[in-house]
C-alpha cells in the first residue's frame, strides 16, 4: 500500500474519532491524545480501526510508539510495507 493511501486512511479514521479535526492545523509532533483531545478509549478505537483498514496487527505493547501523528504514520508505513 502506498504511503499516500495510508496517510489518507489515517486522517479519515482520525476524523471519525474527532470530527472537528482540521488536518492542516495539527502539530504532528505533539502527543496525539492531547492534540486531538481524545481519551484512552477513543485512542483504542482508532488503533483497532487502523489495524482493520490496513490489515495489520498492532500489538498492545506497541501503543506507546504511536504517541504522535508522525510516529503513528511512520509505524504504519513500516508495518504495511
Amino acid at each position: 500500500m502506498e504511503q499516500e493511501q495510508i496517510d489518507a486512511i489515517v486522517f479519515e479514521e482520525l476524523q471519525n474519532i474527532a470530527p472537528e479535526l482540521e488536518p492542516d492545523t495539527l502539530d504532528r509532533e505533539e502527543d496525539l491524545r492531547d492534540e486531538l483531545d481524545i481519551d484512552s478509549m477513543d485512542f483504542m478505537i482508532l488503533i483497532i480501526a487502523l489495524g482493520k483498514r490496513l490489515n495489520i496487527r498492532i500489538p498492545d505493547t506497541d501503543h506507546h510508539l504511536l504517541n504522535s501523528i508522525n510516529n503513528l504514520l511512520a509505524y504504519l508505513h513500516k508495518s504495511a510495507a
